[in-house]
């Protein structure tokens, strides 16, 4: 991977979906609007 490229995960639930980014060896989850 190039320095400053980013990996992203979807997680398409039928009920719930997450969005998250790795930030060095852990995922951090991008909140929605209600903060989940």
């Amino acid at each position: 991977m190039a320095q400053g490229e980013k990996i992203i995960g979807i997680d398409l639930g039928t009920t719930n979906s997450v969005v998250a980014v790795m930030e060095g060896q852990k995922p951090k989850v991008i909140a929605n609007a209600e903060g989940n």
